[in-house]
């Protein structure tokens, strides 16, 4: 299968058999502030590409797997509404427009989703059928796998769990409502409690911000020590809520180490419910910056039947 991951710079795709064996990566830059024709000109040219390249090697695709910020009517494969980070993205029938072009079945899904599929399906969720996965960057998105099935809500707008207001007078959030939990505990919130602690000498990115941390700053130390306790809390209601057998954590802000996940992992498990605790791991997730590309093959991939043909002659 080929999987693409429609991101904010760049458009990352591959090639994967049917186990999530990576058979080739490519990535393209993705022109956010492009017209609808445009986005839709690269992410096909990417899936032509990739399509040129397997057939060059004897390869067969069966099925592309697409994964796009926003709310995304899965059985259409429409994208609805808009999309804060680009500009003219909405309102897209992108299963129809790349399908009508490629000539091969085309399933698309919101990214977080595909993330969180990818993880469970190839990554650090195998074997469990209740995974909550989180990650954290600018923002904080994720996705909610129940039964082995990913929950989307009624009309495909669920699971949006950056948004699970943790202060009911807090911050205002970009979404509209106040006290969101992002606005808390996201890379973005990290960077700005920094630069309230330390306004002399800015930093742009988390990672400076940990290498500051084991150097013992006390600025950065109050920072990550924020960090733990406010993702810890959301951790903990998701817990109760959804009282999933693995919660998974990745994004940029994970990348600090399995130190800071078993961190927040002893802080959640303190605020949880003792019940909901039995059988439930917390790790971090170990596909990176692949979970998406790879997700939107294996969510594709979902669709097409039995996946257990070994090969990767039709893949």
């Amino acid at each position: 299968a080929i999987g693409i991951d429609l991101g904010g710079t760049a458009i990352k795709y591959g090639i994967c058999s049917r186990e999530g064996e990576i058979v080739r990566e490519f990535s393209r830059p993705t022109h956010a502030d492009s017209p609808v024709d445009a986005i839709l000109e690269h992410l096909s040219e990417a899936a032509e590409e990739a399509l040129a390249f397997a057939r060059s090697q004897g390869m067969s695709i069966e099925v592309i797997g697409l994964g796009t910020p926003g709310s995304v009517d899965v059985e259409e494969g429409f994208l609805k509404g808009n999309t804060p980070n680009f500009k003219h993205w909405r309102n897209v029938p992108i299963k129809r427009r790349m399908e009508d072009r490629l000539q091969i079945p085309v399933f698309v899904d919101n990214d977080a989703n595909v993330m969180a599929f990818g993880e469970a399906r190839f990554g650090a969720g195998q074997g469990s059928d209740q995974v909550v996965c989180i990650t954290l960057g600018t923002g904080i998105g994720g996705g909610v796998i129940i039964d082995g099935k990913l929950f989307r809500g009624s009309m495909y707008a669920g699971a949006e769990l950056g948004h699970m207001s943790i202060c009911y007078n807090g911050h205002p959030c970009r979404c509209g409502g106040v006290g969101c939990w992002e606005r808390y505990a996201s890379a973005t919130a990290m960077i700005e409690h920094y630069a309230q602690l330390n306004p002399d000498d800015p930093v742009s990115d988390t990672r400076t911000i940990f290498e500051r941390y084991h150097a013992s700053e006390p600025a950065a130390q109050q920072v990550v020590e924020t960090e733990i306790r406010m993702v810890a809390v959301g951790i903990a209601n998701l817990i109760n809520i959804f009282n999933p057998r693995k919660i998974i954590i990745g994004g940029g802000v994970s990348e600090a180490g399995d130190w800071f996940v078993e961190r927040i992992a002893g802080a959640a498990r303190e605020r949880a419910m003792e019940p909901a605790l039995e059988n439930l791991e917390i790790v971090r997730a170990t596909l990176g910056n692949k979970a998406g590309w790879l997700g939107a093959a294996a969510f594709a991939l979902s669709h097409f039947g039995d996946t257990s043909e070994e090969g990767l002659t039709r893949i």
